[in-house]
């Protein structure tokens, strides 16, 4: 019998759409569909088989309960047959293609090999388990029915039986079908499917196709496609590719966003470094930070510079924990980004410790001003430059010494910290606002003050080159980095380093009222190896200043005096220090150069004066109808002219060497005073 199919109205911005249903086979090419009223035709032209056919189809779909029963049962089979597998056959079977696809690659299939292992033993106590479950459950309700009968006869037999058929009806009726079975979209399917939104995926397999068909949408080349795990904030997805690199997929990840339906910065990619051609995608759909753990009340000299500390959460759900000993470490974020929130839970941690003095130094704000009982010494402000200087010289010297004292203390290769000899741990914020003396202090101690525990921390709102020059970035072997631009990812993580998943410039500042992703930060080094989304927790001002006055009355440690004897320095007298002149601008921009330039041995004038244009070119860079050779000249002139106000001693001639002519460094190490 044929029926009419029911279709939309068509307006101007909604075409018709007509679903075409039961057909056995694919149509292809033009489908006419007839659009008369149907042809009913008269009962005696029918077969008596035929009228047969009609009556039960009629009976079991519109007025039987016992074909809706029937389905109902069904439908309740199925869905124990899907919860006794529970995707463990598909897992068996992923793991036994990658060991196929392994190829003699021992530690890959000895890899496979152990999980497929593991997922048979899963499999085998999940249906265990299960059928515990269900048999109870089954014995119970026997039980129950079967004492019920024995005890109240024929009409509780009869309820039991319209108990039990109405139930299956329920579940096999139309209307449960359409609402279970058809949840309300219309998966367009073509040769290799249409992209779908991640949200639509309900199961593992289902999150695999999404990926699968996104990809293949963007002319990514897959060979597999295993989903792991579905958390809180969305799916963590694993891509084998079977052409091309990692990388070219990192570069497709913002396009991929669209077809997946991801908010913008919310498709991460990890690249395997054991496998090149798998790639770890995290869909991220709603926020991994929603629920945070509090910071630990941490009591007065309660932890050891040793121990790891709660600092943060991973958007994995693990514990952010660290361990600063020995270790320098840089934060870079944005304004907005977050560092002042990442800085404080670092000092939190650092005051808390029984064998650590803390230095606080801020050319640029107010430093750790909720933690400053609890802090050894601190400067801050833009005013105190000279005093930052004079403290960074004193650390140096200390760093200094400290190595000569190992062998006579018995501490071996470096420097143990207790409470008798405890670390030093300068945390220096705004570090681009800093002289250049005290841009050159703080890369002496970075490369002598890990042995003796004498130990930088850095922070700054950008990664430029010449303010976190090469040999900062080498030294130091914890690095975090918050929100910020692409160009800090590889001053600060290294070349390649976006290509393999660590992109901290797709992670947004605060913004008014929003808090975007603030404290969010890529962490690399400290045991974390791999490109995931951590959070700082947060402590507010009044809980630290409550924190800092518990622990100064507690007592807090000071630098031992044996190092300051060996040093020679004392740290009594900083008031008595004077403030000193700025240099002159052509002096700060030429010593500059060589910082931004990893301070070589030399620079010809030529590179010299690159740099001064960029650097300021306002100032310094050609003035129209000048030649750069004009400009040069100019700017060299400048410098020799302030060179004989503020250091008259010092030659100023340029030296040749072959192929250039320029300073050597040390002439300008003389003319800013580095060398006292």
């Amino acid at each position: 019998m044929t029926t009419a199919a029911h279709t939309p109205q068509q307006t101007a911005d909604r075409p018709a759409l007509t679903l075409v249903t039961d057909q056995p086979q694919p149509l292809e090419g033009t489908v006419v569909k007839h659009q008369g009223a149907p042809l009913d035709r008269p009962a005696w032209v029918l077969s008596g088989s035929e009228l047969a056919r009609q009556a039960g189809r009629h009976a079991v779909d519109n007025r039987l309960y016992i074909g809706w029963t029937l389905r109902g049962y069904g439908r309740l089979a199925r869905r124990f047959i899907d919860g006794w597998r529970d995707d463990y056959p598909q897992l068996i079977h992923t793991a036994r293609a990658e060991l196929k696809a392994a190829k003699g690659d021992m530690n890959t299939e000895r890899s496979m090999k152990s999980a497929v292992e593991r997922y048979r033993a899963e499999y085998t106590r999940h249906r265990q388990i299960y059928a515990a479950k269900t048999g109870g459950w089954a014995a119970a309700a026997s039980t129950a029915a079967g004492v019920g009968v024995a005890q109240g006869g024929l009409w509780v037999s009869v309820l039991l039986g319209m108990v039990t058929v109405t139930v299956g009806a329920m579940r096999g009726r139309p209307s449960a079908i359409a609402l279970e079975d058809d949840p309300g979209r219309i998966e367009i399917l073509a040769v290799e499917g249409e992209p779908f939104p991640i949200a639509d995926a309900s199961s593992r397999t289902e999150a695999a196709e999404c990926v699968r068909r996104a990809l293949v949408s963007e002319g990514v080349n897959v060979a597999s496609v295993e989903a792991n795990r579905r958390y809180d904030w969305g799916w963590e997805v694993t891509v084998r590719l079977k052409k091309g690199t990692p990388a070219d997929l990192i570069a497709k990840a913002p396009e991929l966003e669209t077809p997946l339906d991801l908010p913008t910065d919310g498709l991460l990619c990890q690249p395997l470094r054991k496998k090149r051609s798998q790639v770890v995608l995290r869909l991220v759909e709603g926020d991994p930070f929603e629920s945070m753990p509090a910071l630990p009340d941490r009591a007065p000299n309660s932890l050891r510079m040793r121990d790891k500390a709660l600092v943060g959460k991973r958007m994995d759900g693990q514990a952010t924990e660290l361990s600063f000993l020995g270790v320098h470490f840089i934060a870079i974020a944005s304004s907005g980004g977050g560092k002042s929130v990442t800085l404080r839970t670092i000092g939190d941690v650092l005051t808390a410790c029984e064998d650590v003095v803390v230095v606080d130094l801020d050319p640029g704000g107010n430093g750790l001003e909720p933690l400053a009982e609890a802090v050894g010494v601190r400067v801050v402000g833009a005013d105190e430059m000279h005093l930052i200087e004079a403290v960074l010289e004193k650390l140096l010297k200390i760093a200094k010494a400290r190595a000569t004292l190992l062998g006579k203390l018995g501490m071996g290769d470096n420097w143990v910290p207790s409470r008798e000899y405890p670390a030093i741990v300068a945390l220096v914020d705004e570090y681009p606002q800093l002289s250049q003396k005290a841009k050159a202090l703080v890369v002496a101690i970075l490369r002598v003050g890990r042995k003796s525990r004498v130990q930088i921390g850095l922070a700054a709102q950008e990664a430029t080159k010449d303010s976190i020059g090469a040999t900062i970035a080498d030294s130091i072997a914890l690095k975090i980095v918050g929100p910020s631009r692409h160009q800090d990812i590889v001053q600060v993580f290294g070349a390649g380093a976006g290509a393999n998943g660590w992109r901290p410039d797709r992670l947004h500042p605060a913004q008014g009222e929003d808090p975007a992703d603030a404290g969010k930060v890529y962490i690399m080094g400290g045991g974390s190896t791999d490109p995931l989304i951590h959070k700082f927790i947060a402590i507010g001002p009044e809980e630290g200043k409550r924190r800092a006055a518990e622990r100064a009355r507690a007592g807090r440690p000071w630098i031992d005096a044996v190092s300051l004897e060996a040093a020679g320095v004392t740290f009594d007298d900083l008031d008595t220090i004077r403030p000193h002149d700025r240099l002159p601008e052509p002096i700060e921009l030429a010593r500059a150069a060589f910082t931004a330039g990893d301070d070589p041995e030399r620079m010809t004038t030529i590179e010299l004066y690159e740099y001064v244009a960029a650097a300021a070119p306002e100032t310094w860079a050609p003035r129209e109808g000048e030649e750069a050779e004009q400009g040069r000249n100019r700017f060299l002139e400048a410098l020799r002219d302030a060179a004989a106000e503020v250091a008259p001693n010092v030659d100023m001639k340029t030296r040749q060497w072959r192929g250039g002519r320029g300073y050597y460094l040390s002439t300008l190490i003389e003319l800013t005073g580095e060398d006292a």
